[in-house]
């Protein structure tokens, strides 16, 4: 391959893991659990502190207990990736901002972390192969007739 092939093989990969990343996160929040799977590798590893680490299908039976069964509304925005691309292996880091809503409580959360990611190309295209969540800070609250109610939980 030539230097141009390099650098253009490079940024394709660079472009097809930010697509990968939005998918996944779009998925999060649509609760597509079926294509939330098809991000990740089969033997991918989540370490999602502090609710734990999982393979593929812990994570996928974690989120639909916490989230796909429920009327929970999330949104995830990822932003300021930073992708090194190594011939068919990857890593990345992201910055998360995330918030869910609870209408059974009138239960929020306001999360804001780093994912520091691992892929993998595959037959299929790129794929996670491990990802985990660094918390920073964590704010939970109520929405009540009185007004807002919130508590900064925790900061890393």
């Amino acid at each position: 391959m030539t230097d141009l092939e390099t650098r253009i093989a490079r940024l394709e990969a660079e472009s097809d893991i930010r697509k990968l990343k939005a998918r996944y996160l779009n998925s999060c929040d649509a609760k597509d659990v079926d294509a939330i799977r098809a991000c990740f590798t089969e033997d991918a590893v989540i370490d999602f502190p502090p609710i734990g680490q999982f393979d593929l299908d812990g994570l996928i039976g974690i989120f639909t207990q916490m989230a796909a069964t429920t009327p929970i509304v999330d949104v995830h925005h990822g932003h300021n990736g930073e992708i090194e691309v190594n011939g068919d292996d990857a890593s990345g880091r992201w910055n998360l901002g995330f918030a869910t809503y609870d209408p059974r409580a009138g239960s929020f959360r306001m999360l804001a972390n780093f994912y520091e990611d691992r892929y993998r190309k595959t037959a299929d295209g790129w794929r996670i192969c491990y990802s985990r969540s660094i918390p920073r800070a964590i704010v939970d609250g109520t929405l009540a007739e009185d007004g807002i109610k919130g508590a900064w939980v925790a900061a890393g």
